[in-house]
């Protein structure tokens, strides 16, 4: 694994290639931060099977990020090969649509990701063809102090528009109070759903619920604008986020071990062009 050192705080990142095994076919493999520890505190970040020493590739932990784009999903047949930007080409082996990789698990042909070390952090840079289209995606993380960022750059070199739907995945502990989190963007719920939505933007858990096998939850939230959210933690009190591009959905997601405020952001990318977005994490 490779790591970044702040104020108190060290930041593990996953090696494309030596940790492997912790790979799958969903998560970006370049950039992967695995663990943020507190010198005092101990481990600050979860997963859903959190704290096994190997979770299951799908699953994960840490602060995971995906790109929902599988190039040449829409015309690929059972036993066709796709591209998952961030992780290679994947077999379809599910004749389920629309396509996921949690029904296609397998990696036929992996990134090859360039890792360099960059002031205050590690640059992964990985190029990708596939059937017409043409990529380079760097994936920067960085630690200043105790904030940490996660930088994503693609330009399309290919002569194809790119289509990208991306989404950080962060899993944090569950908090001790109610307040799961605090966005800067309304947001609100179904009645029966299994978190409270409160009108200044607070979502708190709601009594009696059981977690145990996970809720997926997609609030009503205004679309468009930079999200940022403050997310209650067990140990350090909160963790500051902030996301550096326009919203394009948001989801919920927790189960027994995690809760995880997911942001999306969505764009099409013209050739000769390049898309840009970050997320910053600033641990108190």
């Amino acid at each position: 694994m490779l790591t970044l050192e702040g104020d108190g705080l060290r930041a593990t990142i996953l090696d494309p290639v030596a940790d492997e095994a912790r790979l799958g076919s969903r998560y970006v493999a370049g950039g992967y931060v695995w663990q943020v520890t507190d010198a005092r505190q101990g481990d600050l970040l979860a997963g859903p099977a959190f704290p096994a020493a190997n979770p299951p590739v799908f699953d994960g932990q840490g602060l995971p990020e995906v790109f929902e784009t599988a190039l040449g999903a829409d015309r690929a047949r059972v036993g066709d090969e796709v591209y998952v930007l961030g992780v290679g080409r994947v077999r379809r082996e599910s004749a389920e649509r629309p396509f996921h990789v949690r029904d296609n698990p397998t990696v036929t042909e992996r990134a090859v990701w360039a890792c360099s070390s960059v002031e205050n952090g590690i640059e992964a840079r990985t190029h990708g063809t596939f059937g017409g289209f043409e990529f380079v995606l760097t994936r920067t993380v960085t630690l200043v102090g105790r904030s940490l960022t996660s930088t994503t750059r693609i330009r399309n070199v290919g002569s194809r528009e790119l289509p990208i739907r991306w989404f950080a995945h962060p899993f944090f502990p569950w908090p001790n109070g109610d307040e799961l989190c605090r966005l800067s963007l309304e947001c609100a719920l179904p009645p029966d759903a299994p978190l409270v939505a409160n009108g200044d933007g607070s979502l708190l858990r709601r009594a009696g619920v059981d977690w145990s096998r996970g809720h997926y939850l997609l609030p009503r939230v205004t679309l468009g604008a930079p999200l940022a959210f403050t997310q209650r933690h067990p140990t350090l009190g909160s963790v500051q986020v902030a996301c550096a591009f326009p919203l394009g959905a948001l989801a919920l997601w927790g189960n027994a071990h995690t809760f995880s405020v997911e942001p999306f952001f969505q764009t099409n990318v013209l050739p000769g062009t390049e898309a840009r977005w970050s997320i910053c994490y600033a641990f108190a």
